[in-house]
């Protein structure tokens, strides 16, 4: 059995926490506990898991493994390739109620969670967070994205550090560019630039995201 560490300590962390353990009833894993720079992550929250450490000062070790517990596309992309240079192994996690179709390609360290359909042939990243949203046929969202819950991505081509927001709907055959920002209720209609930051119905342009 290995020890599985939550990296963040947030409300993501904390939710993935509660699936971990729906998951766990084989006894796979040790869930420790998280690992959060922000060691105050969880005053006033209960939670039956506590913070074990920082993400800058963790060394992993061979008997653990590791869950991405941050939305944040670009901090989750950053964090991830720190904690791999030192060697950390990063778990896949799918809820088990969520309805997966057949020839579904899904990144290492990607979690996918509550009941909404992952249709056929989609293809998910590399630590994708992917919450309570539709991808359809052949749709496809690149390494590092997250989207919130209700979101609708049909069969759209979304690229590298998306974030799309709570019950926002992107239409089919629209591309999304790398590190764009979709507002929450928008409705995209067509193609949206990288980095570029949409909102509304339908969704204009109103801002522009930090290229890093």
């Amino acid at each position: 059995m290995k020890d599985l560490i939550i990296v963040g300590a947030g409300g993501l962390g904390r939710k993935i926490f509660v699936c971990l353990r729906r998951l766990n009833t084989d006894h796979k894993w040790n869930i420790r506990g998280f690992i959060d720079d922000n060691e105050h992550a969880l005053d006033g929250k209960k939670c039956d898991l506590k913070i074990i450490g920082s993400l800058s000062d963790w060394e992993p070790q061979e008997d653990q493994v590791f869950v991405m517990g941050i939305s944040d596309p670009h901090i989750k992309h950053v964090v991830s390739d720190k904690l791999m240079a030192k060697g950390a192994k990063f778990e896949t996690i799918v809820s088990p109620d969520v309805i997966m179709g057949d020839y579904v390609e899904i990144g290492e360290g990607s979690i996918i969670m509550t009941p909404y359909n992952v249709e056929s042939g989609a293809k998910i990243g590399r630590f994708v967070t992917l919450l309570g949203s539709t991808i359809a046929l052949d749709g496809r969202l690149g390494d590092y994205s997250t989207t919130g819950g209700f979101a609708n991505l049909t069969y759209a081509d979304i690229g590298k550090e998306v974030y799309v927001g709570s019950h926002a709907v992107i239409l089919s055959h629209i591309h999304v560019g790398d590190g764009a920002y979709i507002g929450v209720g928008s409705i995209v209609m067509k193609d949206v630039p990288a980095y570029a930051q949409v909102f509304g119905n339908p969704a204009r342009i109103v801002g522009e995201r930090p290229r890093y």
